[in-house]
């Protein structure tokens, strides 16, 4: 008892005076900083102080705990750690998204698309000028618009190119300053670091350093993935990506270094080994720098250098207005600056023009599955009319339910009633083997150059055979009337209009008239082999056809002059009739072994390690294209209008032939133009065309027949688009007829003019709009832009809902964090009048003990007074 004594309960009075004093002092940090950004509401952790044993007059044997009073043992932040690292991941996303789509949409506006003023309008605007040509071939005012719209184009694209540049640019200036700033956001960290350390070792918690910190953290979670690790000194460690910079009070400054060959691009670097950005707005300035813009500089170079190559191998092929073939290219060439290893090799052309040659062989698409020509029965009556200028034509009559081979004999040695030999070079042959009906040619006439009609139109259509209908002059034997007529034509050949008059009134028969077949004998004798005339008996019909010597044998290229009205007379009329199609001739036409024999089997060849089989006696050129294109490996490959075989690295292997692999029989390739065909040279073996292996001197020797395209490495190619010099300061130069060509045997060509003012360039230049030869072969130009929109739209939008979703999650998770850390003025107030009762109260236990004291020594003692 001695030991408690009035002091005792003066200093628990003290205590709670002091204990609730220092309570407001926290309460009024607080409110002070209500608004401070980064600030977590403290709190203060009042405790009671260790009691005191005492026995007292009513319990002398048991001591009691008696109170001494209160103290605060610590001022705590409350936060929520699991909140925080919620906050900074979400941040990372939101700053990520943040950034992409804010760059998405000023690329989209860049492209101007929709637009007056976008790439697609001045594209279909260059297109349209083609078509004004394509109407009117004499009018230079329509070259010089092509001319002018090519030129608009141009410039649009490079100046988009340009600004794509900058854009780049200015996101690497970024990166460099980005780095200085986390580096400064590492050194205030451990600078802080070392001041938490320290005033957590002598026991106190340093909150507002704390606040500070997070508040770092906080701004460099906006810029990178962060992986914070605490010690329980107060210190922590960062990671970002796979890397841990900072480590308490020490860090890996990071450095911006330039890469190589990269025209000035920076990574970042600590201690010489790159750091990987997973998330943040870093993450997004390098998706932006090293994919975004490099995406569509790339889809612009394709367009450009595509556009440059598709245009100028048409341009190349055709004759000008004066009839002066041309040889030259629309738009500059955009070849590689150097011819090295560092080039890439865009285009491979082959130098044979592969179009209107000699066709001996036409296979059915049918499948019998049967074992002979025996078995394979007409269906219905066969009359097979042979057409030429050399001859007279030749009439195959066969009955219904027979055979194939009955039909050969009919084609090869019968005669019809008028005693006009049959065609005796023509023959229906099965491949058992391949179950395929071929007809085949065996004389000098090819069946290319000659006209094999189907007059009852079943022949062919029911036994697979491709047909096209052919314009006919027909009229009625019983309708006949003499007379004479001419006809004017331009010889498809010579290019020399001429008049024919036929006349077939005065060769009287023995007695003494004249019918149908006089003037049979007079079109097929006196026309110079322009016309020709058959009848058919069955029905009484004679017909006027035309033949090789005449465009696309079609009768409608010649200006009949009917002075007498002799065809008015006799009702002729012009009709349509089938005929063989020889227009895509099979393989077996065109390529030959090493020994310059047809090809019966089966050819393969490979592709990046992808075998391709050919049927040569079914497949033609196109098949050939279009399996290559089927396999979607980046090689892609097409024909020019006048049939070179075109080969063009696409977009995935980086517009680089050398990036892939092709192998097959040397003279496939030599049939297709690519090499040499000197039969010296073909063994007959498999070759490696191209290869990663093979260097450009190798691909030369090998390719040096060929039209090859190289192009320099990176980008900004579409810098190199524009229009031939010559052709801007004269309109007039620019091709228009692509002329005929004649193959003789497949290897050499001739070529010559059609007609001055046929646009058949521009008409094939214009094609280019939908031909697939774009993103390795499924878009043509038009839907290649239209595919770039599109991927533009929707990036933009997916960045737009993505970069929606963070702020949403952001802004949750940053409202409960505020809920839970934020200042409320309402709860402080409370608190304030709570802890200032709390000290008033404590002021009148002073003043009791006060009062208590003073009694003791004043009153104590002093008896009767």
């Amino acid at each position: 008892m001695s030991d408690f004594s009035i002091f005792g309960l003066l200093n628990t009075g003290m205590l709670g005076i002091y204990t609730h004093k220092l309570a407001m002092n926290v309460v009024g940090h607080n409110i002070a900083n209500a608004n401070t950004p980064g600030y977590s509401r403290q709190r203060p952790n009042i405790i009671a102080t260790p009691p005191m044993p005492m026995n007292t007059l009513t319990n002398p044997m048991v001591p009691l705990q008696i109170g001494t009073g209160s103290k605060i043992k610590d001022i705590q932040r409350v936060r929520d750690d699991f909140l925080d690292v919620q906050y900074r991941q979400v941040s990372n996303r939101y700053n990520y998204w943040d950034n992409v789509e804010g760059n998405l949409h000023y690329i989209e506006q860049l492209f101007g698309e929709p637009g007056e003023t976008g790439i697609r309008n001045l594209f279909d605007s260059f297109w349209a000028s083609t078509q004004e040509l394509i109407s009117d071939p004499t009018n230079e005012a329509a070259k010089g618009q092509i001319v002018s719209r090519a030129t608009e184009l141009k410039n649009t694209m490079v100046d988009l190119d340009y600004r794509l540049s900058q854009l780049q640019d200015d996101t690497n200036n970024e990166i460099k300053t980005r780095v200085n700033q986390i580096n400064t956001y590492f050194k205030r960290i451990a600078d802080l670091n070392d001041k938490i350390r320290g005033i957590q070792l002598i026991g106190a918690t340093p909150n507002d350093l704390l606040d500070e910190r997070d508040r770092i953290l906080d701004q460099l979670s906006e810029l990178v993935d962060l992986n914070v690790n605490q010690f329980p000194t107060g210190e922590i460690a960062l990671r970002i990506g796979d890397r841990t910079l900072l480590n308490g009070g020490t860090y890996q400054e990071l450095k911006a270094y330039t890469i190589p060959g990269t025209n000035g691009f920076i990574n970042v670097y600590s201690n010489n080994v790159p750091v990987q950005f997973k998330d943040g707005k870093f993450a997004a300035l390098f998706k932006l720098r090293d994919e975004i813009v490099p995406k569509y500089r790339k889809k612009l170079d394709e367009f450009a250098i595509n556009l440059a190559d598709g245009v100028n191998l048409i341009h190349q092929e055709g004759w000008d207005s004066t009839g002066s073939i041309t040889g030259a290219n629309f738009f500059k060439s955009i070849s590689a600056s150097k011819d090295t290893d560092d080039a890439r090799l865009f285009r491979i052309a082959g130098y044979k023009y592969l179009k209107n040659g000699p066709v001996n062989y036409i296979t059915s698409k049918r499948s019998f599955n049967v074992n002979g020509l025996d078995e394979i029965k007409l269906l219905n009556p066969t009359k097979l009319v042979s057409i030429d200028s050399s001859s007279l034509p030749k009439i195959s009559l066969l009955n219904g339910n027979t055979n194939f081979s009955s039909l050969n004999t009919a084609i090869t040695n019968s005669t019809n009633t008028d005693g006009i030999t049959i065609d005796s070079n023509l023959k229906f042959a099965y491949n058992s083997k391949t179950d395929n009906l071929t007809l085949e040619n065996n004389g000098e006439k090819k069946l290319s150059n000659r006209l094999l009609i189907d007059v009852n139109g079943t022949l062919f259509s029911d036994y697979g055979f491709k047909t096209k209908q052919i314009t006919a002059m027909r009229f009625n034997k019983d309708d006949f009337v003499s007379g004479s007529f001419s006809f004017d034509i331009t010889d498809s050949t010579t290019k020399q209009k001429k008049t024919t008059t036929i006349d077939f009134s005065s060769d009287l028969n023995s007695d003494g008239t004249i019918d149908y077949k006089d003037m049979i004998k007079a079109i097929n004798s006196d026309t110079d082999g322009y016309l020709k005339a058959f009848a058919d008996e069955g029905n009484g019909n004679v017909y006027i056809t035309g033949t090789e010597k005449i465009e696309n044998f079609d009768i409608d290229n010649v200006v009949i002059n009917d002075s007498e009205g002799i065809f008015s007379k006799m009702k002729t009329d012009k009709v349509k009739l089938d005929a063989l199609d020889t227009s895509e001739p099979t393989l077996n036409n065109i390529i030959k072994d090493e020994t310059g024999n047809d090809i019966r089997d089966n050819i393969s060849f490979e592709v990046n390690g992808i075998k391709i089989t050919l049927n040569p006696e079914t497949e033609t050129l196109n098949d050939i294209a279009e399996k290559i294109n089927a396999l979607n490996t980046g090689v892609t490959a097409s024909f020019t209008p006048n049939g070179r075989f075109v080969l063009r690295g696409g977009n995935s292997i980086d517009f680089n032939l050398r990036n892939s692999s092709i192998k097959g029989p040397d003279y496939l390739f030599a049939s297709l133009g690519l090499i040499d065909d000197d039969t010296s040279s073909l063994t007959g073996n498999d070759i490696t065309l191209i290869s990663v292996d093979k260097k450009m001197s190798q691909l030369n020797e090998t390719l040096k027949l060929a039209n090859v395209l190289k192009i320099d490495n990176g980008l900004g190619l579409v810098n190199r688009l524009d229009v031939l010099d010559s052709i801007k300061s004269n309109p007039s130069t620019i091709s228009i007829d692509l002329g005929k060509v004649s193959t003789t045997d497949w290897k050499t060509s001739t070529r010559e003019p059609v007609g001055l003012n046929n646009p058949s360039v521009w008409e094939e230049i214009s094609k280019l709009k939908t031909e697939p030869i774009l993103n390795d072969g499924k878009d043509g130009f038009s839907g290649f832009l239209a595919s770039i929109v599109a991927e533009m739209g929707v990036q933009g939008e997916t960045a737009s809902k993505m970069k929606l979703n963070s702020s949403y999650l952001k802004d949750q998770i940053d409202s409960e964090r505020e809920r839970v850390k934020g200042v409320s003025i309402d709860e402080e107030m409370s608190n304030l009048i709570k802890y200032q009762q709390a000290f008033n109260a404590s002021t009148r236990v002073i003043n009791a003990v006060d009062e208590m004291i003073q009694k003791v020594v004043n009153g104590l003692g002093l008896v009767g007074r």
